[in-house]
């Protein structure tokens, strides 16, 4: 394994992203899904950026890299059609060990982006080592194919039963039983269906009484 699998928490964190481009818009997008602080660093923008910018979701240095611009980085993106400020920019990011991944180029990298299904707190993610990113594409829709919206649904309900039993009862041998007869349960198939009724059925049976959908607070 040539990559060390770690998922970061880039919440208000300073993200740079060095381009304007459609590949530097995709970072953006993907950084402020996960609540990073991003700056965008060029001369031109793409509509949807321009559009981010006029909403103040990302801020913007209207001009080419400059040595110094990753003071103070968490995390930088390089995504400039330039292979000369791309070799330049990445190599002052690793001096100063800043978390920086050079688009398209894992050798002046220190982490690379895996192909991601994002069922919001399910995130399933597939890596190549850099060595194929069609295999890695091919393998994510399978598997966005497999964990549906459905997902996303089913772990609001078990993060909201697993705060009320951890606040009701600190038996974590009962709990952990409650929490795998869940699982077990049939209640994924009945979230897609969109069989409310029955979901609260399963989880009066298996909790009791206070854990409707309607008492957790969730609205299918």
């Amino acid at each position: 394994m040539r990559y060390y699998p770690i998922n970061i928490d880039i919440t208000d964190k300073r993200c740079v992203v060095l381009g304007g481009g459609g590949v530097a818009e995709r970072k953006v997008e993907s950084l402020l899904r996960c609540r990073g602080r991003v700056t965008v660093i060029s001369p031109d923008l793409t509509p949807r950026l321009k559009d981010l910018l006029s909403h103040s979701k990302i801020q913007h240095l209207c001009r080419v890299y400059q040595r110094g611009d990753f003071e103070d980085a968490f995390l930088v993106f390089i995504a400039t059609n330039d292979s000369m400020v791309n070799t330049e920019a990445s190599q002052e990011a690793l001096e100063k060990g800043v978390l920086v991944n050079a688009v398209d180029t894992p050798k002046r990298c220190n982490f690379i982006v895996p192909s991601v299904v994002d069922r919001d707190d399910l995130v399933i993610t597939i890596s190549t080592s850099g060595k194929s990113p069609a295999l890695a594409k091919k393998i994510r829709e399978e598997l966005e194919a497999s964990y549906g919206e459905e997902y996303s649904s089913f772990l609001t309900i078990m993060g909201a039963v697993r705060e009320g039993l951890l606040k009701a009862s600190n038996n974590s041998e009962k709990n952990r039983k409650i929490f795998y007869r869940l699982v077990d349960s049939n209640m994924l198939a009945l979230i897609k269906e969109g069989k409310k009724d029955k979901v609260d059925s399963i989880l009066l049976d298996t909790l009791g009484e206070g854990y409707s959908l309607g008492e957790l607070g969730i609205d299918l």
